[in-house]
């Protein structure tokens, strides 16, 4: 190959893989005059969440916002233009009450359910996380949960997985606790056969507390976790607003922020999918260098 071939083939194989590597710019949304005055009317907005969800969601000792969903929640908020007033809670149930009685304007990270809808306006989803069965390790593989005659799932409470299980699943015991930890403790423990969760959490938990007596033993696909934010129904230009602002999260901006609290769940994942991209590049730019060498030669 001629040396400025090859000059010129190394310099767009390293611009392509640039781009490819590069992440994605989300510019800040524009805000029309009268969705500008609304939010100045408005002030901060009061946003109530789950202070004990770690890697989601928490509220230090300090009372700072942290987590998976703090990440993506202020990202929307800040592309725009809104200033978030996070108003501390107890607990989950008491966001939930505090949500009814208009003490916040919005809950952060939550699905939606026909309950839930009777005070909440639902962004768009800007989280996905599969639910799986976690088990003690000597457990059947659980195909599908209606097969089950007797067993006991225990769930936190007050969460959309515990509504819907109640209502597909009426052949199993449903037991109810108050935090992540005190449900995978009670399957650790054989006072329940399973409980259901979001993958992340089981991989977080099971790493942190070292509890590798639990495996996961199966998944419910339509159970899939599609977190929004929830909004009361008197603020629908609110709800509007951070649709909008949810709609410019991307993938890699997922991604990266879940890489920042549980980094050993993806990130290999994401280098193989940034391998393989070079890679294809690298096989087009050759292909086409290849090609346009042999008709120089016929030349």
């Amino acid at each position: 190959m001629h040396p400025g071939w090859f000059k010129a083939f190394v310099y767009y194989w390293l611009l392509f893989a640039t781009i490819l590597a590069a992440p994605s710019v989300c510019h800040a949304l524009e805000l029309s005059p009268a969705e500008k005055q609304y939010l100045q009317s408005l002030g901060s907005v009061r946003i109530c969440v789950d202070p004990d969800w770690e890697p989601y969601e928490q509220l230090t000792v300090e009372g700072k916002y942290v987590g998976i969903a703090a990440d993506l929640v202020r990202l929307a908020a800040q592309r725009a233009g809104i200033t978030l007033h996070v108003v501390p809670t107890r607990d989950w149930n008491e966001s939930i009450a505090f949500s009814k009685a208009g003490k916040c304007d919005a809950l952060a990270f939550l699905n939606r359910t026909p309950l839930r809808e009777e005070w909440l306006l639902f962004t768009s989803p800007y989280f996905v996380d599969t639910n799986v069965i976690v088990t003690r390790v000597e457990h059947d593989h659980v195909a599908d949960l209606k097969g089950l005659s007797g067993e006991v799932m225990v769930l936190p409470r007050g969460t959309s997985v515990e509504e819907r299980v109640r209502r597909d699943y009426p052949n199993l015991t449903v037991m109810t606790v108050d935090t992540e930890a005190d449900a995978f403790r009670m399957v650790e423990g054989r006072q329940a056969d399973m409980t259901l969760r979001s993958l992340t959490m089981a991989a977080f938990t099971i790493k942190k507390e070292g509890w590798f007596n639990l495996k996961i033993a199966g998944e419910i696909p339509a159970y899939a976790n599609l977190m929004r934010m929830g909004v009361v129904r008197d603020k629908p230009e609110l709800r509007d607003i951070l649709d909008r602002a949810v709609g410019t999260i991307t993938e890699e901006d997922v991604r990266e922020v879940v890489n920042r609290h549980v980094s050993i769940t993806v990130s290999h994942r994401i280098q193989y999918e940034l391998f393989a991209k070079i890679l294809a590049v690298f096989i087009i730019v050759a292909g086409l260098g290849y090609y346009r060498m042999k008709e120089l030669r016929k030349i």
